[in-house]
């Protein structure tokens, strides 16, 4: 019955999402369903809805995301966005490659939602070119990620070694190559089809310089909180800073704070936090992977289903390495095992609703969520398949 419970509250946040309906109100009233078939109260729900929205993880969340938004408000203001745009142009003899380029280099910040801060960098290159929302969202969203399966700043990787007993730097060389295929996936389904007529001879000495200008700010947040290591509130913050204090007299003030404190971007992180505490206090996602191994199911498709079951419930890599790998380590017999968990959860956490990046996208970009799924099974379905043929043709001897 735990199971239908939670198969049914996911299954009103999908319905609702597909019925247009907000997805921070969909999320919202999926999480309510959730403590109610779970036998919560509805003072138990208001009270966990305070408790979700107080604690130290959403707000830190919050306040990333708020000096993130007024970051990219200060980059349009005073134009790097456009000098991105013109940089990237003088490296490469396409402006479409920036589609591709600058969510990656964002990518390298293990940050919530990071594709909010690569959106506005490539909007106006996907407006010349004239993708569709949806297809704006999916090139945005997949180059943000490609670099989690191997990056080893990523907490998923960090939990999946201390769990598995395989160095950071082991599991790091050894999921590379899922990080080339996606990139290769990538390249040849979605930046390649595009129609790029305009070919430039840059002077790519000045393209580096110019990148370097108009990033360094990421390149802070880079410093304080991958480098560094402290936490990514700060680094969020600095990184402001560093771009807001030298232009703090030709930046509207008003319009910062406007971008920064968009209350539909704030309740969906609240509807996200509360929704991801309710299936802690109602132990939801700790029956899901005990029921799975309950049905005896053969060994691979535990494997398989666990993680990506975790993953596509709460949109986050650390979550489902956290979550299935302690119940999985009996089966975790090779790398090859660990890698197929890994990957399996990763597809799942690329689906999600409640994936913040997929979610953030979509809304920046007016794109409508069904068919970003929809343009994204393909390329999902080759990356799995090449991801798992790489798995068993190499990892597994």
């Amino acid at each position: 019955m735990d199971l239908l419970y939670l198969l049914l509250s996911f299954a009103v946040v999908i319905a609702l999402i597909r019925l247009r309906v907000n997805v921070g109100v969909s999320i919202f009233a999926g999480s309510v369903i959730l403590g109610l078939l779970f036998g919560m109260r509805p003072y138990g729900l208001a009270d966990a809805l305070y408790t979700s929205s107080t604690s130290w993880g959403t707000i830190r969340l919050i306040l990333i995301i708020v000096f993130i938004m007024a970051l990219t408000s200060v980059f349009s203001q005073i134009g790097y966005l456009k000098d991105m745009e013109t940089a990237i142009k003088e490296l490469f003899p396409k402006a479409k490659y920036s589609l591709a380029m600058l969510p990656a280099l964002i990518g390298l910040m293990p940050m919530p939602a990071g594709a909010l801060v690569s959106a506005p960098m490539i909007e106006q290159v996907a407006n010349r070119l004239n993708l569709e929302p949806e297809e704006e969202t999916l090139v945005n969203y997949w180059f943000r990620h490609v670099w989690e399966h191997s990056w080893p700043m990523y907490q998923a990787i960090i939990i999946a070694s201390a769990l598995t007993g395989v160095s950071v730097r082991e599991f790091s060389l050894k999921m590379l190559p899922l990080t080339l295929i996606m990139i290769t996936i990538g390249y040849l389904l979605l930046i390649r089809p595009i129609k790029d007529p305009e070919e430039i001879k840059g002077d790519r000495r000045k393209g580096a310089v110019l990148l370097v200008k108009t990033t360094y700010p990421i390149l802070v947040i880079i410093l304080i909180s991958v480098v560094l290591g402290y936490d990514m509130v700060y680094g969020a913050l600095i990184g402001f800073l560093t771009a807001f204090i030298p232009h703090y007299r030709r930046v509207s003030k008003k319009e910062i704070i406007k971008h920064a404190l968009q209350p539909k971007i704030l309740f969906l992180l609240i509807a996200v936090m509360y929704f991801k505490y309710l299936l802690q206090v109602t132990n939801a996602v700790e029956t899901l992977p005990r029921t799975i191994l309950e049905l005896n199911l053969p060994v691979v498709l535990v494997i398989v289903l666990t993680p990506f079951v975790v993953g596509i419930m709460t949109g986050i890599s650390f979550a489902y390495v956290g979550m299935a790998f302690p119940l999985l380590l009996p089966f975790f017999t090779g790398f090859d095992k660990i890698a197929l968990a890994y990957l399996s959860g990763y597809m799942g956490m690329l689906f999600s609703p409640v994936h913040l990046c997929l979610v953030f996208s979509a809304e920046y970009y007016k794109a409508e969520l069904g068919n970003v799924y929809r343009k994204m099974l393909v390329p999902a379905f080759l990356l799995f398949a090449a991801g798992v043929l790489y798995i068993y043709t190499i990892l597994r001897f």
